[in-house]
Order: C-alpha cells, then structure tokens, then sequence
C-alpha cells in the first residue's frame, strides 16, 4: 500500500507541476476531484469543550497548594495564562514582566509570540517565587526556566518540567481534589477561555489572548458559554423584553416578534 500512494503522490506531483499550479489551485483541483469521487471526510462531532466548572476550579487549587507552594503556583500560572502546556513548560524568569504584570511567550504556536496579562496578585505571587529563586544560589541567578524541577540534570544546570511531568500532576491534583471528570493540562486551557468570555472579554481579545490563529476555534467557547447563554437568556425572559415581543407579535405580527426576541438576545453593541 505504501508504495502504491507514492506512485499515485508522483503521479499526482507530475500533473500539476506540468498545468503549473499553485498551492490555492491545488486545493481547489483536489476538493473538486473528491466531490466528484463520492470522497467526504468524516463528520464532525464537536461540542461543548470540556472544562472546570467554577467548585472544581477552586478545589483544584486548592489540592494544588495543598501539595506545595510551587506546585500550587504551577497550576495558578497554568490555568490563568490559559497557556499551552508546550508553552508553559517553555516559560523562563526572563520571560516574567512583574513592572507590566504580563508573562510572554516567545515562541507560540506556529513560532508567534504574545503578551499575556496576569492578574497583580498573581504577578505578587510569582515575584516572591522568583525572589526566593534568586536567594538561592543552587537554582542559578534568577534566570532560566521559571518553575524548576527536583531532578538534577548531569550538567548541574536547572531543568525545566517536561510536558508530560505536567500533565502527571494536573491528573494528580484533580484526584487529590475528587474530581471524577478526566483531566488534562489542555483542559485548565478551555476553563479560562470560557470564563474570560463570561466574564466579558470581547473574542477578538479572547483570540490574542490564547493565541488562537483563526477566530472559529475561540468562537467554540463563545457558542457553549453558560454565562453567555445566561445573559442572552435573560435579556428575552426579563419583564420588559416579554411585554415587548407580545405587544410587537399582536400589533406586527408572528414574525417580527420573533425577529425582535432574536435581537433581544444578541449582546448590545456600541454605536461607533
């Protein structure tokens, strides 16, 4: 089978560098080819992205303090930055703007770098972090990684957590608070999207803030905010939107009462 797909990729290879094609028009030359194949992908089956509800994120710190000043910072840091854990693993003194309070990532996804705000407390918390770092002479000079793990590496230099220590104790963590639901680092990821929506924060910002290239995927998290949900809900349930649909709907018509609920329920935006 293997050798078959790479006849077919050559021969495949040949054609359009003959036509002279570029990457868009291959695009199109392949989707147009698989339409007429009968070949469609699998369907999606997307919902709601898993996340802490607010008693779960509060018992999750918690444990995560209870285990340790650093590991309880760790998770803070994690789970407020709403960082990928490849980024978060990546984090270095250096990288930590206490004047700004900001932490940036030098190399997200796809290699961008961004500035993510953290919270003044926070930013208190990881300056003492950072202090006793510096007090210490066995952990360097208050540069390299950010958190430091007790594994020594044979060249006597501090190392950094591996990606994989770090979803072991998110996991630890979660069954130390009695969470049943399964937990993952990326998880802690979509419980500050969804609150930052909630509470909120416009999408596009949303999308800076997580590093979103395309706004769809931060999109997801606006669509299945309870919050959200909670707000548009209550514009159509409040007194005031129900007698104005009715009164709408008995002088208008069907309708334009519906029409005036769905405006209802839409955020309210400022004229510009």
């Amino acid at each position: 089978m293997p050798g078959y797909i790479e006849r077919a990729a050559n021969q495949i290879a040949d054609i359009l560098m003959r036509e002279g094609l570029d990457y868009t028009q291959t695009k199109a030359v392949f989707k147009q080819a698989r339409a007429k194949a009968g070949l469609h992908g699998p369907k999606e089956h997307r919902g709601s992205p898993a996340r802490l509800t607010l008693e779960e994120e509060l018992r999750f710190i918690d444990q995560a303090y209870a285990q340790g000043g650093q590991v309880g910072l760790m998770m803070q840091v994690l789970l407020e930055t709403g960082t990928r854990v490849s980024e978060f693993v990546a984090l270095r003194v250096e990288d930590v703007s206490l004047a700004e309070c900001a932490i940036v990532i030098e190399d997200g996804k796809g290699g961008k770098r961004r500035e993510v705000p953290v919270r003044p407390e926070l930013a208190r918390l990881v300056a003492l972090h950072i202090g006793r770092r510096r007090a210490c002479p066995v952990l360097d000079t208050g540069s390299g990684p950010l958190f430091v793990s007790r594994q020594r590496r044979a060249d006597g230099r501090p190392p950094a957590f591996t990606r994989q220590r770090i979803g072991q104790i998110v996991r630890q963590i979660a069954r130390g608070a009695g969470i049943s639901k399964r937990i993952y680092p990326h998880l802690l990821r979509h419980t500050m999207a969804t609150r930052l929506l909630a509470i909120g924060m416009d999408i596009a910002d949303v999308q800076k803030f997580l590093g979103h290239e395309d706004i769809a995927t931060t999109r997801l998290y606006a669509e299945t905010s309870v919050a959200m949900l909670r707000r548009k809900f209550d514009r159509v349930t409040s007194q005031t939107g129900l007698d104005l649909v009715r009164r709408m709907s008995k002088d208008q018509g069907e309708v334009v009462g519906a029409f005036a609920a769905d405006l209802l329920a839409e955020p309210r935006r400022l004229s510009t």
